[in-house]
């Protein structure tokens, strides 16, 4: 019996050897070029379209602070810097405004730290950091209201079903991690993912994804990994690597600290850690900003493509790199050349998003590539209209 029991251990952990080696050798490497800029446009670029967003009294955006689309529903939710979210149908015609929702009432958000479409309640997620999640329908009438207790503030979250989410904590509470939590049982796991040299050099962009069935991760800050969500296992598998070569930010010399650490509840870390570990924090990512460090501030991917924005230092203008996974192919915009791309926020099958102020679109277009309606389209906008949602359709 011994015998067949140290056979039947050792079938297993050969198994679970070989699935250990199998993930680390599927882990795709894109590699990433922030020197050689591309000098045509339309070796990558098949065409822009431009969708003016509608503006009206009621529509009127007041800064923007993070761009999302959902493709299913068809709509633009723009989260504005007074944490107004407004929405837009995908040619661009205004549909409803948080304003109306923002206050003290029972059905009133109060404040919200993220904004993310839940396509369960179909709906809109606005995230309170203590845990209430407010779900509002495109004209922003209250579907839902519910809470998930936390010992720690949330600052990003997705729905994975009609009850369950995940969540990402501040960098100040906990070392690296995100929390499952199920609101109904209010049963929370954590998994753990590392690799982050520096939280705050970031821009404010999506970091959960659901590209089909499978969902996903990209880190905020400089980490290099994106991960894939188990979230029967409550686990993520690192699945691919951002090879910047040489212009890598390695961790080793660096001033101050990446995050914090867990330590219980965040009644364990009194006013003078907290202060010490954010000012820690900080020292970090201010040294990255001050020194010729190529820091990829946006990330994101879909089946067919990767897209980083960077900057380097204060050098003025950051670039765009876009990978084509299936030719196995990247290109480069950067310091104007081969023309101005603003940091993106999405990618929905080929079509690469970006936002920008009226006045300042037709900088950041290659008219080569747009049709006469759409240079139409463009000449006929005001300087005090709405912001303007920039499409790339990228060659398949």
């Amino acid at each position: 019996m011994s015998k067949i029991l140290k056979i039947v251990l050792m079938l297993i952990f050969c198994a679970c050897s070989s699935e250990h080696s199998k993930m680390a050798v599927d882990i795709e490497r894109i590699p990433v070029e922030v020197h050689k800029v591309t000098s045509d446009a339309s070796l990558f670029i098949e065409k822009i379209e431009i969708v003016p967003l509608e503006t009206t009294d009621s529509s009127l955006i007041s800064g923007y602070k993070k761009t999302i689309y959902d493709k299913n529903m068809d709509i633009y939710a723009i989260y504005g810097k007074k944490q107004v979210v407004q929405t837009f149908s995908g040619k661009g015609e205004f549909i409803g405004s948080s304003r109306k929702m923002k206050g003290e009432g029972p059905q009133e958000y109060h404040m919200a730290v993220d904004i993310k479409f839940n396509p369960y309640l179909k709906g809109i997620d606005l995230l309170s950091p203590y845990g209430m999640i407010y779900t509002y329908s495109p004209t922003f009438e209250l579907i839902a209201k519910r809470t998930i207790k936390t010992e720690f503030y949330f600052d990003a979250l997705m729905a994975l079903s009609a009850d369950d989410y995940v969540f990402t904590v501040p960098s100040i509470w906990t070392d690296q991690e995100v929390t499952f939590a199920n609101l109904k049982t209010q049963q929370v796991e954590v998994a753990n993912y590392s690799g982050t040299i520096s939280s705050d050099n970031t821009m404010d962009r999506e970091c959960f994804y659901k590209n089909d069935d499978n969902l996903y991760f990209v880190p905020r800050g400089v980490n290099y990994n994106f991960y894939q969500i188990d979230e029967k296992k409550k686990e993520l598998i690192p699945i691919i690597y951002l090879d910047f070569g040489d212009s890598e930010i390695k961790e080793k010399g660096l001033p101050g600290v990446a995050v914090g650490k867990r330590t219980g509840t965040e009644k364990t870390k009194t006013d003078s850690e907290r202060n010490k570990l954010s000012k820690e924090i900080r020292q970090r990512a201010q040294f990255i900003r001050e020194s010729a460090f190529v820091v990829p501030l946006v990330k994101f991917f879909n089946d067919d493509y990767v897209y980083i924005y960077f900057a380097k230092g204060k050098t003025g203008f950051g670039g765009n790199y876009i990978y084509n996974r299936k030719k196995k192919k990247g290109f480069l915009l950067n310091e104007g050349k081969p023309f101005i791309m603003q940091p993106c926020f999405g990618i929905v099958d080929n079509v690469l998003m970006s936002i920008a102020d009226p006045y300042y679109v037709s900088r950041l277009v290659d008219i080569h590539l747009m049709s006469p309606e759409e240079i139409s389209k463009m000449e006929r906008l005001n300087e005090d209209d709405n912001p303007v949602i920039l499409k790339y359709y990228l060659r398949k």
